[in-house]
């Protein structure tokens, strides 16, 4: 039976890979013949007998590789008989093991060999199928193997299919194959199939079903009991969902059963509980392996000292190394990794090197994780020095930097715009036999774009492309945002074309990102044309996507558009948050429809919106714009009872909009205020009490606060040199 009309597409490329090693192969006598110098008195069914031993015993003992197992399975395809089914299962599974495309191709000689396929036979062809991620082939195959009614034996064939189908996510379909389909056919799902549809509902978070689906399974009772892998990986799933107390009712109830953990196990659950800090119960857990006689190693201590570390609970740290002492378990290189990473973080950077240092002394040969600890620390504090001793210090002791170590020392450099020492790493990288991978590359088209080198960045995207690395959306997202600041229209459609092109499909932070450059450059119909995008590829638009385009709408004055979108937002169920409302109370007060604009502030506070600074500041600068300072005034004890912090901003914002309006004395009583608690003021501060001074004609007061900028050690900038002048 053969599946040759589904699968003929991969066996050309199969064929195409082995085809020219075949003719090779065709070209000498077989290996056994040409080994033997008997042949002429030997009977057919005695070669065939004899290949079909050395195959087998050789199969078990280890002893065949892919080449190996071609030139085999030519030999054996000359004499083979229904005796050979056996050997050439062998045959097909190492083959399918290294290259599944080229299993099913072999399989389809053995068919037109008439070699009659045994129910094993197949279950490795699905499983070829399945690994060469063509599913439907696979279906095929099952198809066969119901016709010829190998259905009732062919588990390992449904587990094949059960696990592909979990893989693309789709547990819901494989679970109705396992529950309903096989006992259909006679083929009862055994725990092996259980496990993988538990696995299956963990990966797709579905953990709450995977526990009703073992508690069916004790149910059910019977020889399908859930085993140690069954319990181990659903409590594994509820704790990545963040149930620990589920989980570890799972775990009671798995011991209650009289199934017991061994190390392995319990490490997996104790890392688990100690990863979402839930260290009372990891406490537990490991108090029941000493009950239950099982010692905790070096990994489950390990688990312990990054939970506690992790919660801020280094006290417990201590307690953990004395309880590893006793139980004469030594600390390894990933125990002092754990310390130092904790150190560098809480920015203790001496005693993390202090630990580094002494490593050697305790048999613990540092790795290029512990580097790498210890380099991102003084990259944290720029220490370039330091970070190019280590450097050195990592190279003289045999451990080559990888593409992981290289990475922060890009960053470090992007960071300070720093872009002739980046591409000077670039350059040791690839002089040290490491080409850059895609991460560098986009660290450094990152940096090229934020200082505007769009002409570089593309320079460098190319050659990632030509060294064959796949760009990922962030790097398109990166260029395309740096074309749209300098205006560069024609290069954001190229690449977004072949953003396309190779799949990638943008998500809503890549469309706002590029509505938001639209907006502000005032090409807001291509914006809304970006929207009708969105929508056609399947993308819902979110608050920020309207946000935006309200945003625009604002900024070339079409009100109507605003008021649509608004509408529409609210017709769908949007809740308008904070930034809605602070581009509504901005948009009209710049249009100048102040009454608006209040009446959105006024709703916001009635909808339990809360305002922040932005909102208050927006709303203070229209105020004083329009002269209603007494209001404005209001609104100030308003924010600060609201408990908002008044930073620098707002208060510049008052000061400007008192003197506008001709209340410079209570300005300068605020300013004064100001400089008497010691508040962070700036160069503007000083400049807006200056100019509205000079305007009123109280010159030495003026020239007074002149004075006062460089004794404050402010810097003067052009506003304040202009004002200078016109204090003389």
């Amino acid at each position: 039976m053969s599946v040759s009309t589904s699968s003929r597409r991969l066996m050309v490329q199969a064929q195409a890979a082995s085809g020219g090693e075949r003719r090779q192969r065709r070209r000498r006598r077989p290996l056994l013949l040409r080994d033997s110098g008997q042949v002429g008195a030997m009977s057919r069914r005695m070669v065939r007998r004899v290949l079909e031993r050395n195959i087998e015993e050789r199969y078990r003992a280890g002893h065949i590789g892919t080449e190996d197992a071609l030139h085999l399975f030519d030999e054996l395809l000359q004499v083979a008989g229904p005796s050979s089914t056996r050997a050439i299962n062998c045959l097909l599974y190492v083959v399918g093991r290294d290259c599944p495309a080229l299993g099913v191709s072999l399989f389809n000689r053995v068919a037109r060999a008439k070699v009659p396929p045994h129910n094993v036979t197949y279950s490795i062809l699905i499983g070829c199928c399945c690994h060469a991620g063509r599913l439907d082939l696979g279906f095929a195959a099952m198809g066969n193997i119901i016709k010829l009614g190998f259905a009732a034996e062919a588990m390992f064939s449904f587990s094949h299919l059960l696990r592909a189908v979990c893989a693309e996510n789709k547990t819901s379909y494989a679970m109705d194959i396992a529950l309903r389909r096989m006992p259909e056919f006679n083929c009862t799902p055994n725990v092996f199939s259980y496990s993988i549809l538990l696995k299956g509902l963990c990966v797709e978070k579905r953990s709450q079903e995977a526990l009703e689906l073992i508690h069916m399974m004790v149910d059910a009772g019977g020889s399908c009991q859930p085993n140690v892998v069954s319990y181990s990986t659903v409590v594994d799933g509820l704790l990545k969902e963040g149930e620990v107390n589920k989980a570890y009712s799972l775990l009671c109830e798995m011991l209650h059963q009289g199934i017991s953990p061994n190390v392995v196990t319990y490490s997996s659950i104790i890392f688990s509980m100690c990863k979402v800090q839930a260290m009372d119960k990891a406490e537990e857990v490991l108090q029941q392996m000493f009950d239950t006689g099982i010692l905790p190693n070096i990994t489950t201590y390990n688990s312990l000292i990054h939970g506690y570390y992790s919660s801020g609970q280094c006290e417990e740290v201590v307690r953990i190394f004395k309880k590893m002492s006793r139980n004469g378990v030594q600390p390894d290189i990933a125990t002092y990794n754990i310390q130092m990473d904790y150190l560098c973080k809480s920015r203790r950077f001496a005693e993390a090197r202090t630990i580094f240092d002494s490593m050697a002394g305790k048999d613990q040969k540092p790795n290029v994780t512990s580097y790498s600890i210890l380099l991102h620390a003084y990259a944290m504090e720029q220490s370039f020095h330091d970070m190019h001793c280590l450097i050195e210090l990592m190279v003289e002791n045999g451990i080559a930097p990888d593409h992981s170590v290289y990475n922060i020392l890009i960053v470090v450099y992007a960071k300070g715009k720093m872009v002739d020492e980046v591409m000077h790493i670039f350059t040791k990288m690839r002089q040290q036999g490491l080409n850059p991978n895609a991460a560098n590359y986009g660290t450094v088209i990152n940096l090229l774009c934020s200082i505007g080198r769009m002409d570089d960045a593309m320079l460098q995207f190319n050659q990632m492309i030509t060294e064959e690395l796949a760009p990922d959306i962030i790097v398109f997202n990166t260029l395309i945002s740096g074309f749209c600041s300098c205006g560069k229209w024609e290069k954001v459609h190229e690449l977004l074309a072949e953003m396309l092109n190779r799949g990638i499909y943008p998500d809503n932070v890549f469309f706002n990102t590029i509505m938001d450059h639209l907006c502000k450059n005032g090409r807001v119909m291509e914006s809304q044309d970006l929207a009708d995008l969105m929508i056609h590829m399947g993308l819902k638009p979110d608050v920020h996507t309207y946000n935006t385009l309200m945003g625009g709408y604002f900024f070339i004055g079409k009100m109507d558009e605003v008021r649509k979108l608004l509408d529409h937002m609210v017709s769908i169920g949007m809740e308008l948050d904070v930034v809605t409302y602070n581009t509504l109370i901005d948009g009209y007060f710049k249009n100048g429809m102040i009454d608006d604009a209040l009446a959105v502030f006024s709703e916001m506070l009635d909808k339990k919106v809360k305002p922040c600074a932005i909102t208050y500041n927006t709303v203070l600068h229209g105020l004083f714009h329009t002269g209603r300072t007494v209001a404005a005034n209001e609104l100030y004890l308003r924010m600060i009872d609201s408990g908002i912090c008044v930073d620098i901003v707002t208060y510049n914002i008052i000061l400007s909009g008192l003197c506008r309006n001709n209340c410079v004395d209570e300005a300068l009583r605020m300013f004064q205020n100001l400089c008497s608690t010691n508040y962070q003021l700036e160069t503007r501060t000083y400049n807006i009490m200056i100019s509205a001074l000079l305007k009123v004609g109280r010159k030495e007061e003026a020239t007074g606060l002149l004075d006062g900028i460089s004794a404050k050690g402010f810097v003067p900038d052009a506003v304040t040199y202009r004002l200078m002048i016109q204090s003389f």
